[in-house]
C-alpha cells in the first residue's frame, strides 16, 4: 500500500478536516475516532507520511519513534484510561484490516473490550 498524501488523516493533519483534537505533540495527533467502537476510542497518528507501523519501524528517525509512542502512552493518561486498562490496535496491511493508508494507533478503553480477535482459527 503506497501512502496517499490525499488520504483523511493527511487531511486532518493539514487542518482540512476537522477533529476533536486529545493532544498534538511535535510528533503526533490524537483525537476521538468518529465512529467509537468503545465508550472511549482515540486515535493518534503520527505527523509525518508513513502508511504502517512497519513503514514507520523502519523508515522513522528514533527521535520521531519515541515521540509517537510516547504520544500513545500520554493520550491514555490524559483520558484516565490507565486505572481499568485500555488496548492499543495497530492495523497493517489488506489482511490485518488497514482502511486509511496512514499510520494509525487506535486506543480503546471505557469496559472490557473482551478476546484480542472475534472468530479465533
Amino acid at each position: 500500500m503506497a501512502y496517499d498524501p490525499n488520504n483523511v488523516f493527511a487531511k486532518i493533519l493539514r487542518g482540512e478536516i476537522p477533529c476533536k483534537k486529545v493532544l498534538e505533540t511535535e510528533h503526533a495527533l490524537a483525537f476521538h475516532d468518529i465512529n467509537p467502537l468503545a465508550p472511549l476510542h482515540v486515535l493518534v497518528i503520527p505527523k509525518g507520511a508513513y502508511v504502517s507501523m512497519a513503514d514507520f519501524s523502519a523508515n522513522a528517525p528514533a527521535e520521531e519513534i519515541a515521540g509517537f509512542v510516547r504520544a500513545v502512552g500520554e493520550t491514555a493518561r490524559m483520558l484516565g484510561a490507565e486505572a481499568e486498562g485500555y488496548r492499543v490496535l495497530s492495523n497493517v496491511g489488506l489482511n490485518g484490516g488497514q482502511e486509511v493508508p496512514h499510520l494509525h494507533v487506535h486506543v480503546f478503553a471505557g469496559r472490557p473490550l473482551g478476546p484480542m480477535l472475534a472468530g479465533r482459527v
